[in-house]
């Protein structure tokens, strides 16, 4: 189950509404609504940033959908708004384990990464 994503080594760890959604047993409609009420308080840890993702191609249409990309404050202050069934609970307990092992593997990366740059420049 992965729950947080990244682009590059340097961008900002992220989940989106329908992880939430998914994993909380919440529908993704009644995320967005909590996301657009709680919008301005989001805002306060960082952009909110999202992506839209168009109907499938050969499907029978639709509207496009927004997927919200919420770092890891802005994902820990929206599921903090959810009430705490079992399956909301751990979810809560998944992601907080998801973003640290995500964070750890990330500087891992970015040291081998420095450490690689430096052996090259001792070789020239």
């Amino acid at each position: 189950m992965e729950l947080v994503y990244y682009k590059k080594l340097q961008d900002e760890l992220y989940t989106t509404n329908e992880i939430i959604g998914k994993y909380t047993g919440v529908a993704v409609p009644s995320i967005n609504k909590a996301i657009k009420r709680n919008e301005r308080m989001l805002k306060e840890f960082g952009v909110l940033r999202h992506g839209v993702r168009k109907p499938l191609a050969g499907s029978s249409g639709g509207r496009p959908t927004k997927i919200y990309k919420l770092n890891e404050q802005q994902a820990t202050f929206l599921i903090t708004l959810l009430d705490n069934t079992p399956q909301v609970k751990e979810f809560k307990k998944a992601l907080v384990k998801a973003f640290y092992s995500m964070k750890q593997e990330l500087d891992q990366a970015k040291l081998n990464r420095e450490l690689n740059k430096r052996a090259n420049i001792g070789l020239a």
